[in-house]
């Protein structure tokens, strides 16, 4: 049996070393796309949205405040990850000084570097969009797709067929009609038992929303429809009645709704922000508005100098904290909706806003 030479030994342990090193690495070196995603898709989000509902709540405190609002949009996130590894391994028998000698580098590099993309909202079509009453439609529409009718009306509405509801804004304040709380639950109940009906119809001068109320059903629901259609002046016996804007309806088989505009349900819950009474002595705010306000009590933001210790959504504003607590579930309610209110605004078209772009990492 021929004994190995002692270079020959030293080159199998190197190599022997090498491979072993290269195992190691190889676990390592596999795509990292499909962990990141586990990882990164849901804290996103998170983020995202936690980071929207503070936006919304610091845009009522500003207006509160009378302060100019801003909306900011992130139009998109680019997330980049790489991870490089290199291993080096040489040896000399003997080298210059008669010595047998081995050397073994390695090195590995971790990187991630997310981009993330800010576009204000504002433009003209935007601009509108706060501007501009939302539509009876999309109102209705908002219904069908399970929120409580008396919440979306409140909020939405300023009147049914000449049924006012209350305002609170300066310029356009005015007292609630006795009938308009009946009104709408009566038209709760018909909402809990399925008896609200959207549909759209298209003609040759464009698309008709038509709203259904039941011609049948039991004894307490067609009281509840009877009391609604005497309310509006509606026609008796009618079951589709066209759905319009306006303040009153042109004929007893139009129901007209006289809505707000974004604007408007941002002013009016902004009303609702509790701020501190030092402000209002200074002049920082207006006066407290009389009322109940579209939100009944649903919706409250506190304020103070500290920072709450749990809380949905909570922003600093003129040295104080301004919150919305996580144990109050018809304000975080309020606000979710408000949000979907949002949504539904236009922000495409036209001109494309600056944007900022902030890279995270380093």
């Amino acid at each position: 049996m021929v004994q190995a030479t002692q270079p020959q030994v030293y080159a199998r342990r190197c190599a022997l070393l090498c491979v072993a090193v290269t195992c190691c690495l190889l676990p390592a070196c596999r795509s990292i796309g499909p962990r990141r995603v586990l990882a990164d898709r849901v804290s996103y989000a998170d983020a995202i949205s936690r980071t929207w509902k503070d936006e919304m709540l610091l845009n009522l405190v500003k207006l509160r405040y009378a302060d100019a609002p801003l909306f900011l949009d992130i139009s998109s996130v680019i997330a980049q990850y790489s991870l490089e590894a290199q291993v080096n391994a040489g040896g000399q028998w003997p080298d210059i000084s008669g010595h047998d000698s081995l050397a073994l580098s390695g090195s590995g590099r971790w990187s991630d570097r997310p981009t993330i993309t800010y576009v204000p909202l504002s433009g003209q079509r935007f601009t509108r969009s706060l501007l501009t009453p939302i539509p009876p439609a999309s109102v209705v529409s908002l219904v069908q797709g399970g929120w409580a009718v008396d919440t979306v009306f409140r909020i939405c509405v300023r009147g049914i067929n000449g049924v006012r509801a209350e305002a609170r804004m300066r310029l356009t304040a005015q007292q609630e009609d006795p009938r308009f709380q009946p009104l709408l639950d009566a038209l709760r109940r018909l909402q809990i038992r399925g008896l609200i009906g959207l549909r759209v119809e298209k003609h040759e001068t464009g698309e008709v929303a038509l709203l259904s109320l039941p011609s049948d059903g039991d004894p307490d629901s067609q009281k509840d429809v009877e009391f609604v259609a005497r309310t509006l002046g509606l026609d008796a016996g009618v079951h589709d009645f066209t759905l319009g804007f306006g303040i009153r309806n042109r004929s007893g088989r139009e129901i007209a709704m006289l809505t707000r505009s974004m604007t408007e349900v941002l002013t009016e819950l902004a009303l609702d922000v509790q701020v501190p009474a030092d402000h209002i002595a200074d002049g920082r705010t207006g006066d407290a508005v009389g009322g109940v306000g579209i939100a009944r009590g649903s919706f409250k933001v506190q304020s103070g100098r500290e920072r709450p210790p749990d809380a949905f959504a909570a922003i600093r504003y003129s040295d104080y904290w301004f919150w919305i607590d996580a144990r109050d579930f018809r304000s975080k309610r309020s606000l979710s909706f408000l949000m979907l209110l949002l949504s539904l605004a236009e922000t495409g078209g036209g001109a494309v806003a600056p944007g900022l772009t902030v890279t995270t990492g380093h």
